[in-house]
């Protein structure tokens, strides 16, 4: 049965939010009383959370257990402002309403995402690599001192657990409908005194969300993924970590929807609400594949002086993406999009960093990236194509090469100028260099499939230079009212580098923040609760849409962007948590003339004025709340969770139209998991999205004449039994 919006918003102060502030009991132990420290690196130093002066979101091991968290979509279910959804095979994720959409091969995201401090650009393999995590963090607001290029949103860090000296092991299995499997191994051995080692692995296989007839089964997922990793410690002051990553990923991938455009008499995009017939059956008359393969080897090494520390991050990684699909998402004969690409990347990074527990802090860094991609990709139309009179020319770009380097020297420094009364402040120089060397090959349609081989009628080259520089900033101050209670005040600016597309050059981005925040223990360290407020102002947003057939990207004039949030967890007693967050966003372009042909031009020169709209993935309010309690029952402990997650509406395209509307949603998970007494086994039963509701997660004007939407999951359950030693 269907819950209504009313009976869920009635229950939710009684569930649960899956924000990590709190360290809840383990179902099998003894709970311990009060709230738990958490120890985070957002800051690029090891702090307590409630002493980083940053607006910190963090997702525990214990959490990513419990919840039984396994993808990079379930994020947005515990940190305020953020919110992640989909186009073709990539992950989009914008924090408090800044995002990125420009998923192509010379795009940028406007969320650094750092795998144990590896920076990573292409995100089409972020949910395969969710497995035998030690914790997540999502830092909100621009990251430019620190983080750099492409954090004018923000940065989610996802640390992978490490070996440690002593023998641990673990195994899951987990099964539902669609056809869920999912296993999870790990084995930890200190083989000497001084290196210990850590194997895990991951199987995750579900069929198709979505029916799309003789297409298959549509939104699938299977992945096979591995990792192995060294920790050696020679002395207490020289520590090493070296981490091998394997991923193989196949299957049908994602899909869309196609919906023709209701038009306007002047055959513009009319402003109407579309009938979308169904989210789960629907057909296509191509079948896709989305083939990855990924080899990552990460690693660190940090030397400890008394005084600093010196510590180096090394990178490389390889992914080989073969991917196509049914591009305009209906069963009449349309465009495909194969694409076949190599990346490379490489990252270092070097710093120098001050003790914590000194009255004058630093870090002094140096940080170095290049991704170098090899790419072949087209629309097609083969058997799959309009009549050749409706088709523009089909295109390949042909042997692209297109690399991305990016050099910064950073430092940061503090002060504390009176006890407990702290002054920062940062400054980082980044110099980004984009290249695109290759060719767009034009094929007559009708010749090809009257010949059966392709008849080119022209090359263009499409090799682009640009570069970029930009100085970013970050002051703040902090003071420790008391033990307990913290406040802060910063300033920080942020920059995404420019680039460009097939028909024009476009400019950086640039974001300039101000922030106010406190972090508070109360009652007994039972109660904490974490408050800030934020204003921004947004230079050339970054916004990417297909014009006449070709991608372009158009620099925003200006946004403005302000907001609050509001963390809190409750230790009620020791078998009983109540977290809920909120997040207040009031967010708006306030100039954009963007040439677009889907409505009409307000300057005669086909260029609209977008003032007023509301960004993409930008709901005024979000909620995240809810219930853990132990019972004791049977010889043992039953933990019982539940969460929601509760979104304003919100829209999906610039154009803020009907059709790209996301209604105010909410959505609902619960956990039962027993442990017997004393025993190390967990059995859990589970279920997600119980409302079943429809979330878009794209919703895309393109020039096939359709609306093209994708879907989140529908509602799954399922059961899964652990082990550890």
């Amino acid at each position: 049965m269907k819950l209504s919006s009313k009976a869920i918003a009635g229950l939710l102060p009684l569930l649960y939010c899956t924000t990590a502030n709190a360290q809840a009991a383990d179902p099998g132990g003894a709970a311990p009383q009060g709230l738990g420290e958490i120890v985070v690196t957002a800051n690029k130093r090891p702090e307590p959370l409630q002493k980083a002066a940053v607006a910190v979101s963090v997702l525990t091991a214990d959490t990513l257990q419990k919840s039984g968290t396994g993808n990079v979509a379930d994020l947005s279910k515990i940190a305020p402002g953020l919110n992640l959804s989909t186009n073709a095979n990539s992950t989009l994720i914008a924090i408090r309403g800044v995002s990125s959409r420009d998923y192509s091969e010379i795009g940028d995201p406007a969320v650094a995402i750092n795998i144990d401090g590896a920076y990573l650009q292409r995100a089409v393999t972020l949910n395969a690599s969710m497995f035998d995590i030690s914790r997540v963090e999502v830092l909100r607001g621009p990251q430019g001192t620190l983080y750099g290029r492409n954090a004018t949103g923000g940065a989610i860090n996802i640390i992978t657990a490490k070996p440690v000296h002593e023998f641990a092991a673990s195994a899951s299995a987990e099964v539902g409908n669609y056809d869920s499997q999912r296993f999870e191994g790990m084995i930890n051995l200190p083989v000497t005194d001084t290196l210990a080692v850590r194997a895990s692995g991951l199987r995750s296989y579900h069929e198709g969300y979505s029916n799309n007839g003789t297409a298959g089964r549509g939104d699938d997922e299977n992945v096979l993924a591995g990792r192995l990793s060294l920790q050696f410690d020679p002395t207490t002051a020289l520590s090493a970590t070296l981490t091998g990553e394997l991923i193989k990923q196949r299957g049908i991938g994602p899909v869309r929807l196609g919906v023709p455009f209701t038009r306007t008499a002047s055959g513009y995009i009319a402003d109407v609400r579309v009938d979308i017939p169904s989210t789960r059956a629907w057909d296509l008359d191509k079948k896709g594949f989305n083939d990855i393969d990924v080899q990552a080897l990460r690693g660190s090494l940090s030397y400890d002086f008394g005084p600093a520390s010196l510590t180096y991050t090394g990178a490389f990684r390889h992914a080989h993406v073969d991917h196509d699909e049914d591009y305009e998402g209906t069963a009449n004969p349309g465009f495909g999009f194969p694409q076949n690409s190599q990346i490379w990347t490489t990252n270092h990074e070097l710093r120098l960093v001050s003790a914590n527990g000194q009255p004058f802090s630093y870090q002094l860094g140096a940080f170095y990236f290049k991704e170098l991609e090899h790419l072949n990709s087209s629309f097609t139309e083969g058997p799959y194509g309009y009549a050749p009179d409706e088709l523009y020319d089909y295109y390949s770009q042909d042997g692209y090469k297109i690399q991305t380097t990016s050099k910064a020297a950073f430092a940061q420094f503090g002060y504390e100028i009176l006890s407990d009364l702290k002054l920062e402040a940062g400054i980082r120089y980044t110099q980004d260099t984009k290249t695109r060397i290759g060719q767009v090959v034009e094929v007559d349609p009708a010749a090809t499939q009257a010949t059966g081989a392709l008849v080119i009628t022209g090359r263009s080259p499409q090799n682009s230079h640009a570069s970029f520089n930009k100085i970013t900033y970050h002051l703040g101050a902090n003071y420790q009212v008391t033990p307990a209670s913290m406040v802060y005040a910063k300033f920080d600016t942020g920059y995404k580098a420019g680039g460009f597309t097939e028909v024009a050059p476009y400019n950086p981005e640039t974001i300039k923040a101000w922030e106010i925040g406190s972090k508070n223990r109360f009652a007994g360290n039972t109660i904490q609760a974490n408050l800030s407020a934020f204003y921004y102002k947004y230079q050339g947003q970054q916004i990417s849409q297909f014009i006449n057939n070709q991608l372009l990207v158009a620099n925003a004039g200006k946004s403005r962007m302000y907001g609050a949030e509001l963390e809190t967890t409750f230790a009620i007693d020791p078998a009983t948590r109540f977290n809920a967050s909120i997040a207040w966003l009031n967010a708006k372009f306030d100039d954009f003339l963007i040439r677009t042909n889907f409505v009409p031009s307000t300057d005669g020169k086909g260029n609209a004025q977008l003032a007023g709209n509301r960004p993409i993935q930008a709901p005024s309010i979000s909620i995240n709340t809810g219930l853990e309690h132990d019972f004791r029952v049977f010889g043992g402990k039953l933990n019982a969770l539940a969460q929601t997650q509760f979104q304003t509406a919100s829209h999906l395209s610039i154009y803020n139209f009907l059709a790209d509307r996301q209604a105010a949603y909410t959505r609902t998970d619960v956990v039962l998991t027993y442990a017997p007494e004393g025993s190390s086994i967990r059995v859990a039963v589970f279920g997600r999205n119980l409302e079943n509701n429809r979330i878009l997660t794209a919703a895309t004007p393109n020039f096939t004449g359709n609306w093209l939407y994708q879907f989140a999951a529908p509602r799954t359950y399922g059961a899964r039994f652990s082990v550890s030693f």
